[in-house]
């Protein structure tokens, strides 16, 4: 009889290898254009380190030698900024993997070791988690390895996979040992421990940054003595116990052709990488399975009954609507609250985008000049309007479809059809609109722009907004998918990746019809005050324009949606 890590590796190759040829079969046009689009960016990626590096090696008023270690302490903020994120990231995959999903309940009866179906279940989420870690190093090292004096050896670019590999279980088990602590010991505040502890992190960091912005005020920004300051407080970041430092020391000294302190780093790696491999499987055995009982059983022995304090929140802000689409809403706000997936990506990016808000102003004013405040101005546009995008594409538009086997229930209900997509529609638009609004204004803000473009971008925002939840519940309700339980496989189906194209044109269009053109008039006069008299007839038509392209793109997938919906027989 083969072990059980065999069997589930035999299982994880079998599900990959049909997964594989039915894309490959039914929808390759699908496939290669993620690989088409992964590609591009990997190449911008490269280009843009290539020149950072060559500018720093080459440029005569700066001269860094990329030898010195002054490399090696970007190579660990680069790696530290990675870790975190992967720590993060494996760790909500896991607790969904783990805890929430079908085949877990299916493996968790059969006679498979407890620490063989974590195993099996880990592997999976670090793959899954890492894809964009190796996305986005690949490029910096391989362009670092091009630019460093007289070019790295030809191993150093054999060396990099195996630094990743074994870089990548030590955040990955820190992830899945934090998981299985929560859900043991706060099974029925798991939920509230997160919210505290992503809370902490975004308050932390906030404040960090406006001590630091202070200090930049005092030392002066770009100063020899203000440089010393930033780098002094970034040697923790060095020490010899971190292993995001043993993977910039091995890669610098492998690029460096030094062989033997290569071979020690990578040796540090892969014995810390297996060390924390282990540690957390040993743990799995004690604690997976205790704690996939209290979590299935509710944590308690009594059960309370009632509405959250949240959910009272959303019922009061929902005055004007009535009972019925309230309720509608409250219990998709229910949903997206119990599920940690959700609102730990959501608070995770905004908790990143406050920092680099708070940032930017200080670097763009002083390093780049006010006119380049404009085409930041507008990236950040662009930047959240692309968080919004990938928000319900992924989240809004497998809602219809999640409902599943239990839609009849929904159908039987004394209510129009219709009016559940409305629910739904009023339940993106609003979230899309807090935090998208706050993000934008906070940015313009911090980069001082004149007030007539930050009130064409929140009107931007909240078309774009109300464009994207339109079409996603729109297209949700056109092209559901009621056998699949998993809203990753929908949000990458057929009827996910045409809600994708779809919203990527609606981005494109309302950005270039709305704000693109007073971006241009405001840049031919960065100084100039900016005052509606000012603005010419041509742009007004064309915010018009963009305005009707909103509503059209919610009109049309909404008005089609409902048509379907009605027509299904349940």
């Amino acid at each position: 009889m083969s072990s059980p890590a065999l069997l589930l590796q035999n299982l994880r190759w079998r599900l990959f290898r049909n997964s594989l040829t039915i894309l490959l079969t039914q929808s390759w046009w699908r496939a290669a254009t993620v690989a088409y689009c992964c590609a591009i960016i990997w190449a911008f990626l490269f280009a843009l380190s290539w020149y950072g590096f060559h500018e720093l090696k080459t440029r005569p008023e700066w001269r860094i030698p990329l030898e010195q270690n002054l490399i090696l302490l970007l190579f660990d903020v680069f790696f530290v900024t990675l870790a975190v994120l992967l720590v993060f990231s494996t760790g909500i995959i896991l607790y969904s993997s783990l805890f929430a999903g079908a085949e877990t309940q299916f493996l968790m009866s059969t006679p498979v070791p407890d620490d063989q179906i974590f195993s099996y279940k880990f592997q999976g989420a670090v793959a899954f988690s890492s894809w964009a870690f190796v996305l986005l190093g690949s490029p910096v090292l391989l362009a670092y390895g091009m630019e460093v004096s007289h070019g790295a050896p030809w191993y150093y670019y054999l060396v990099l996979p195996l630094f990743f590999l074994g870089f990548l279980p030590i955040p990955g088990s820190i992830g899945a040992i934090a998981c299985l602590f929560i859900v043991n010991l706060l099974p029925r505040h798991r939920k509230h421990l997160l919210v505290g502890i992503a809370v902490a992190g975004c308050l932390a960091l906030v404040l960090w940054a406006v001590l630091w912005i202070r200090e930049s005020r005092e030392l002066g920004f770009g100063t020899r003595t203000w440089f010393e300051s930033l780098l002094h407080e970034l040697e923790f970041l060095g020490g010899r116990l971190h292993p995001p430092h043993w993977m910039s020391r091995g890669i610098k000294a492998a690029a460096l052709d030094r062989p033997a302190e290569m071979f020690y780093c990578l040796g540090l790696v892969w014995s810390y990488g297996l060390f924390f491999y282990l540690l957390t499987v040993w743990l799995a055995r004690k604690l997976y399975r205790r704690g996939f009982n209290r979590l299935a059983s509710g944590g308690a022995l009594r059960k309370r009954y009632g509405g959250h304090w949240l959910d009272r929140i959303v019922t009061r802000a929902l005055f004007f609507l009535d009972a019925q689409t309230q309720m509608l809403i409250i219990k998709d706000f229910r949903a997206f609250r119990r599920d940690p997936a959700q609102w730990a990506q959501v608070l995770l990016f905004l908790g990143m985008g406050i920092i680099y808000f708070l940032n930017m102003r200080r670097f763009y004013e002083h390093d780049l000049g006010r006119s380049f405040k404009i085409g930041i101005s507008l990236l950040t546009l662009t930047a959240t309007s692309f968080l919004m995008c990938a928000y319900t594409g992924r989240f809004i538009f497998p809602m219809l479809s999640l409902e599943g086997s239990k839609f009849w229930i929904l159908g039987l209900l004394p209510l129009d059809r219709g009016r559940l997509m409305l629910g739904k529609f009023i339940f993106s638009s609003m979230g899309c609109l807090l935090v998208g609004e706050f993000l934008i204004v906070f940015s313009n803000v911090m980069l001082g722009m004149p007030w007539p473009i930050i009130a064409v971008h929140m009107v931007t925002i909240a078309v774009l907004g109300l464009g994207f939840s339109g079409m996603s519940v729109g297209l949700g309700a056109c092209m559901p998918n009621f056998r699949e339980s998993d809203p990753s496989k929908i949000a990458v189906g057929f009827g996910g990746t045409v809600n994708l194209i779809m919203c990527l044109l609606l981005l494109g269009s309302v950005i270039m019809t709305m704000a693109t053109p007073l971006h241009l008039l405001y840049g031919r006069a960065p100084d100039q005050v900016l005052e509606l008299s000012d603005i010419p007839w041509t742009i007004w038509s064309c915010m018009l324009a963009g305005l009707i392209i909103g509503g059209v793109a919610v009109w049309m997938p909404m008005r089609a949606g409902m048509r379907n919906l009605r027509a299904l027989e349940f």
